[in-house]
């Protein structure tokens, strides 16, 4: 190419621009506006301007600049208050101050010395010219120029005042508050000017000075003191500098008086002279403003705190506590048999975290202790509450999940059951990630079919409740059993005598006949052996092993103790004819809807004789009972053995529904009845019969917690509605038998809400299941000794041992006149491999023996035996 040819600019800009370099009007010129473009010529800014060769060149090196920022004061000072080598700078200031100070501090008392040095020179002088008179003037001298004279001869000549040293304390506060003050507004000064460049959108100093506050009061607890105490150190500054400039006194003089006016509106009284006054009189409106705000600051603080402690966010330092995780209707109930199971140790504590309000919970806990029916007594229980997440380990770690006694994870309320589940899932994989925690975990769910889950992760801490096949297994009993649910209710509590285990060496080698009748305030019921598996009821001819734990019904665990020897009999025991099964079908009347309903059925048709009719009447549709049974397709079809299920649709508190029931299909037609053969039934007419039935031709009529179709239904509306449908099945009843007097059974309800029972004795219902406080308490009983959810399993289960209300005359001969005492009544029920737990009276004449009697006292006493009189046994039927 020849050297006289003109190259083009990218050619230029290779050759002669550095590397890392743009031209300056180039980068200027993207700063412009558009209008201000608009007037620049197109050829200045493009590659094929005519500049020529190399005064191009050097033009364009002159124009070039770095793309590092230029030297700047803004830089230096970002440079010296952001870099941590700046150190040195700050130590230079610093030193600076210091000398400063120090040679004006000098230098002020320096001259205040030789202002009294003159002054006492001064006095000295007077004192001697007065002298002189006095001498001169000898007795005629008058009385005030020798009282003068006097007055003067005794003063003391003021001593000259030493020198102050170096004010270190106001100098390192001074310099410390200046230095923190500064750093803060340059880093704000600094930040300021970074968004200005940054921000398309211009803004003011006033903007960005409330965008900070803001910002800096909602990330930092401490803004406000922080805020406060930079003007108080301001305006204490300020005030001492003033002062000094006022008075001529130190600064540490002055910054003491400024403090003082700050702290003490009074002090400013004593202040003298125009400037000074003006000065105090400023900076004690100052101090009753930083004071006021002081104290707000304070009240505000102190409020905060008291609602965080109202809210329950404070860590819980308990040891051996029961926690339960959650909340819902069985809450209260088991704090009630947990504050029972304490009543022993004269004290507990009860640590509840849920989600719910704190103070909402106490309220509910203080209505429930005050309230005029079935008041919850806690028995010296303390039950504290916590607001948190039970998922959470920070919240787990405030209520000391590690160092609990006992956990008791409760299902959540008003969820889909298997929503509900899958949470106590997550539940329990919280507790176990928590290192060194061993506590056993009672989790209740809600569907049977997600038990394996919980037990699969975590067998060897968790014990799985599900609440709804306890009550239907609960209900399927008493529905079969009329006062089986009084039983059972003391039974499962902790007020009377429950299940205890305990291991006796000196019981080693007897055999469990002989081990029955050990026990003068407990019942032997069964052993736990030492691979922890448990037997209910063995044989007589089983022998007790070393480790194995006795299984007994006492009033307490520390209340028994074994005696040296069997109670034997002063008479041989007759022997009694077996029991035998009826095989008669039998007829239930189910009233209401529950969601577990086919679990039910099928608890049921293990139960009753082939043959056997379920009448299930309630308010949903036919051609939908079917899927509701096989839970939406998730289950098979329910397949009974013994059972025939007919449907009745109708209300259960509607009276006209519950005259005649008629059964219907699945369209909703009315059935017609048949023969064993399953051929029509034809009246006299030759017309078909339909298939219905009347309230007393039922054998057991069991009325479940139905809420109808009110989706937001509580336990007071859902007892309501079983109470009234009770009531009104009582008065059908009674119209259909008339003056016959034909026997006929009484329904049995659920009831929910332990307050409702007091209702029910006055309404004359006896027949009722508290299915909510029999599940709560064994909840707490499984929670004391987790053993215990095997035992409790099988009495409630249809395979293995269950307790029976059986008639006494099934055991004596009542025409006998004799009495028997209960350890007789054990031996004899321990013919037909039975073990007697207690008995009923059913003619009672006193108030002592209406109730049932567990685990009777005086066992050997003789007592009287009438007709109606029931025996309490356990028994495999």
């Amino acid at each position: 190419m020849p050297k006289d040819r003109p190259r083009s600019l990218s050619q230029v800009d290779a050759d002669l621009i550095p590397a890392g370099t743009i031209p300056v009007f180039l980068r200027d010129a993207n700063r412009l506006s558009p209008e201000s473009r608009g007037g620049m010529s197109m050829s200045m800014l493009s590659p094929s301007s005519s500049i020529k060769g190399a005064s191009f060149g050097r033009s364009m090196r002159r124009l070039t600049v770095k793309e590092e920022p230029p030297a700047t004061w803004l830089g230096r000072m970002q440079e010296v208050i952001t870099s941590r080598s700046a150190f040195p700078v700050w130590l230079v200031v610093a030193v600076a101050c210091v000398a400063y100070a120090f040679a004006v501090t000098r230098y002020h008392a320096s001259h205040v010395t030789l202002l009294e040095r003159l002054h006492a020179a001064e006095l000295e002088y007077d004192k001697l010219l007065l002298e002189n008179s006095l001498l001169l003037a000898g007795g005629d001298t008058s009385c005030s120029v020798r009282e003068k004279a006097e007055t003067l001869a005794t003063s003391e000549i003021p001593k000259a005042p030493q020198a102050e040293g170096f004010p270190w304390i106001a100098g390192c506060l001074v310099l410390g508050g200046i230095g923190s003050i500064g750093r803060i507004m340059g880093r704000e000064y600094l930040l300021f000017h970074k968004k200005q460049a940054e921000t398309s959108v211009p803004f003011s100093v006033v903007e960005m000075a409330q965008y900070r506050l803001d910002h800096f009061f909602s990330t930092s607890k401490w803004a406000k003191s922080v805020l406060l105490l930079m003007s108080t150190f301001a305006l204490i500054l300020v005030g001492a500098i003033s002062l000094c400039l006022a008075s001529g006194d130190s600064l540490n003089i002055t910054m003491w008086q400024a403090w003082t006016f700050v702290a003490d509106p009074g002090t400013h009284a004593d202040a003298e002279g125009t400037g000074v006054r003006l000065v105090a009189f400023l900076v004690t409106m100052g101090g009753m403003l930083v004071f006021a705000l002081m104290i707000g600051i304070i009240s505000e603080s102190i409020g905060e705190k008291v609602d965080e402690l109202k809210r329950g966010k404070s860590k819980v330092l308990e040891n051996g506590h029961s926690l339960i995780l959650g909340w819902n209707d069985k809450a209260l109930a088991i704090i009630q048999e947990i504050a029972l199971a304490n009543q022993s140790e004269g004290f507990g504590v009860i640590v509840v975290l849920t989600e719910t309000d704190k103070e909402t919970m106490e309220e509910g806990l203080r209505d429930a202790i005050e309230s005029r029916e079935n008041a919850l007594n806690l028995h010296g229980t303390e039950v504290i509450f916590r607001c948190g997440n039970t998922l959470n380990l920070h919240d787990l770690d405030m209520v000391s999940v590690s160092a609990a006694r006992s956990v008791i994870a409760l299902a959540q309320e008003n969820v889909d059951p298997d929503v509900s589940d899958s949470r106590m899932v997550r539940q329990v994989l919280s507790l176990k990630g928590i290192e060194g925690f061993s506590s056993p975990v009672v989790v209740e769910m809600q569907d049977w079919d997600n038990k394996d889950l919980v037990e699969m992760i975590a067998s060897d801490i968790a014990e799985v409740i599900v609440a709804h096949d306890v009550i239907g297994r609960l209900m399927i009993q008493c529905a079969r059993q009329p006062g089986l649910a009084h039983v059972l209710e003391n039974l499962m509590g902790f007020d009377g005598s429950e299940f205890y285990m305990q291991n006796w060496p000196e019981l080693e080698g007897v055999t469990f006949g002989e081990l029955l009748t050990r026990f003068d305030d407990a019942i032997a019921v069964g052993l736990m052996h030492t691979d922890g598996s448990i037997v209910l009821n063995p044989s007589d001819d089983h022998v007790i092993s070393d480790g194995d734990e006795i299984l007994v019904l006492a009033e307490d665990n520390d209340s028994y103790k074994p005696n040296p020897h069997s109670w034997l009999p002063a008479i041989p025991l007759l022997e009694i004819p077996e029991v035998i099964k009826s095989e008669r079908p039998e007829k239930l009347l189910f009233c209401g809807w529950r969601r577990d309903m086919a679990d039910m059925i099928l608890q049921l048709d293990g139960y009753v004789p082939k043959g056997s009719e379920l009448w299930l009447f309630n308010t949903v549709p036919a051609n939908k009972r079917c899927n509701l049974l096989q839970d939406k397709g998730q289950k098979e079809a329910v397949a009974c053995k013994n059972l025939i299920i007919k449907n009745v649709l109708g209300s259960p508190v509607v009276r006209r529904d519950l005259w005649i029931l008629n059964a219907i299909d699945d369209n909703g037609e009315i059935q017609n009845r048949r023969d064993e053969n399953g051929d029509l039934v034809l009246d006299e007419y030759k017309n078909p019969i339909p298939d219905s039935t009347t309230l007393d031709k039922f054998d057991s009529v069991l009325i479940l917690a139905d809420s109808g179709t009110d989706e937001k239904s509580n336990m007071e509306s859902t007892d309501s509605r079983s109470l009234a449908s009770m009531l009104i099945i009582q008065d059908i009843q009674k119209k259909l038998v008339g003056e016959s007097g034909a026997p006929m059974c009484d329904p049995i309800s659920e009831i929910l809400d332990r307050r409702t029972r007091s209702l029910l004795n006055i309404a004359g219902g006896s027949g009722y299941i508290m299915s909510n406080q029999i599940v709560s308490a064994v909840i707490a009983q499984v929670s004391e000794r987790r053993e215990m959810n095997c035992v409790l399993g099988e009495l409630l289960a249809a395979e293995g041992n269950e307790p029976y209300i059986r008639e006494i005359s099934l055991y004596l001969d009542l025409d006998q006149v004799r009495q028997y005492s209960f350890w007789e009544l054990v031996l004899i029920a321990r013919k037909r491999n039975e073990v007697c737990l207690g008995y009923v009276r059913g003619m009672a004449t006193d108030l002592e023996n209406e109730r049932t009697m567990l685990n009777p006292p005086n066992k050997s006493t003789p007592l009287g035996w009438e007709a109606g009189d029931t025996l309490i046994v356990l028994a495999v039927e």
